[in-house]
């Protein structure tokens, strides 16, 4: 991974490129690019992930906004904001409060939306959204 800081600005910028394959958790606090791979958790309670043309996660991801323009296989939480671009393709389930889809973007998946989105993490919030279930269904 290739961590660029700007001096210039109070900011931290990370990045994994083309090439390079991470597999296991990542924690970040403003922002994160992957053109590379990315396999296994990826969290961040306010940060930015984008995920660029070529960039692959198999993950489930746990950040503040999410901008997809690769692909995203795995189940994700985008506490802020949700954006599949033209070219982004989305695998998994959504749990965000805002939902940008552009024409031409993939997603294949069940969306959630509201304010449960920004407390939890996605166990939490599937084990409560189960519970629910059973409940309705009275079982």
């Amino acid at each position: 991974m290739k961590l660029v800081k700007n001096d210039t600005a109070s900011s931290d910028f990370g990045w994994i490129g083309r090439g390079i394959e991470v597999k296991g958790d990542i924690s970040f606090t403003e922002r994160l690019q992957v053109d590379g791979k990315i396999t296994g958790k990826v969290l961040s309670e306010s940060g930015t992930l984008i995920i660029g043309e070529g960039g692959q996660v198999e993950a489930q991801v746990d950040v503040g906004t999410c901008a997809i323009h690769g692909s995203l296989h795995g189940d994700l939480i985008a506490r802020s904001r949700l954006e599949i671009h033209r070219t982004g393709r989305l695998t998994g389930d959504a749990i965000t409060p805002s939902l940008l889809v552009e024409e031409g973007a993939v997603f294949n998946g069940a969306i959630r939306m509201g304010e449960q989105a920004a407390r939890g993490s996605l166990e939490e919030i599937m084990a409560e959204e189960s519970d629910h279930e059973r409940k309705v269904r009275g079982a």
